[in-house]
């Protein structure tokens, strides 16, 4: 209901679509919703059954899904000597579990309708990160997830992409994780600011406006060509 979330969930209503802000926090999702003056749910993405309850109601309240934007997710900072299997399910239970199951059942309502969209929130893939490994594989495991489906899916006029933000951080729920790992790195948080920052050909954070605006074109008549992709918005980096 923040950061990320909110950002897409304005740009969506700017576009033109019915949102609904869906979070694990009541309350969250509430203000955020009144802030913007769109509607709302209590969503736990860990639990089966408020998945299959939440997109049912959503689709019969709005007469179907049009897209659904899957953005939750759980990020620790860990080397893998130090990580307990019962870190690797907390995480996997959110991040890739959380996001099949909600594709699933945005898939049951959108094959018949005919038409829909899926967007899954990843990462940066494709290179080793220290203290990340956990959250990067649990994410890579949704690039896969979206590949699959997408294929699935075609033959029903359901399109489904991912898109992978770079650096994230400052003023968005990824800054604790990156302090964390500047904490985990002994370094102060200036000196890694720069670092994070002189590592981005662009130059600068990837902002919460910068994943909204990739999601807004995958749902956009320029990207009905578009499926099985994972758009990458990191600067270069």
């Amino acid at each position: 209901a923040g950061g990320i979330g909110l950002a897409i969930a304005t740009r969506l209503m700017a576009d033109g679509f019915a949102v609904v802000i869906a979070d694990r926090n009541a309350e969250a999702a509430r203000k955020a919703a009144e802030t913007i003056g769109v509607d709302w749910r209590a969503l736990d993405i860990a639990d089966e059954g408020s998945i299959v309850e939440t997109v049912g109601s959503v689709a019969r309240a709005h007469g179907g899904l049009a897209a659904v934007v899957n953005n939750a997710g759980i990020h620790m900072q860990s080397l893998v000597v130090e990580t307990r299997a019962e870190d690797w399910d907390r995480i996997h239970t959110v991040n890739a579990r959380g996001t099949f199951l909600m594709c699933r059942e945005a898939a049951r309502v959108m094959g018949p309708q005919g038409h829909g969209h899926v967007v899954n929130i990843v990462t940066r893939l494709g290179y080793g990160n220290p203290f990340s490994s956990v959250y990067m594989a649990s994410k890579n495991a949704v690039a896969a997830l979206t590949q699959c489906l997408a294929v699935e899916m075609a033959a029903t006029g359901v399109r489904v992409n991912a898109v992978a933000p770079g650096h994230v951080g400052v003023g968005t729920g990824m800054e604790a994780a990156f302090r964390a790992k500047a904490n985990k790195l002994g370094k102060d948080w200036d000196a890694f600011e720069k670092q994070v920052v002189g590592s981005i050909p662009l130059g600068r954070w990837c902002k919460p406006e910068d994943v909204a605006g990739a999601i807004s074109w995958l749902l956009g008549p320029d990207a009905e060509f578009v499926t099985g992709e994972v758009i990458s918005v990191a600067g270069g980096a």
